[in-house]
């Protein structure tokens, strides 16, 4: 159950990471944290719990509300 909102986690993160033209090496300079750790986040396969600290870095970034991430969209 928990790995379905990473996957929904994830796949926020990079719709309103390229929405803002970044790369994960970009988001991850801006945001202070490491390119691998984007890229696990926003990986299928791998189950990342990034801490609230990282989502709200993220979110400032990509200038979000933090529950923009936690919605499951169709796209």
């Amino acid at each position: 159950m928990d790995s379905k909102y990473y996957k929904i986690i994830g796949n926020n993160v990079a719709y309103y990471r390229k929405k803002k033209n970044l790369t994960q090496e970009g988001l991850a300079l801006k945001a202070n944290i490491s390119r691998t750790h984007i890229s696990h986040i926003e990986a299928d396969n791998v189950n990342k719990s990034p801490s609230l600290d990282i989502l709200f870095r993220i979110c400032d970034v990509l200038e979000i509300e933090p529950y923009k991430l936690f919605i499951e969209n169709d796209d």
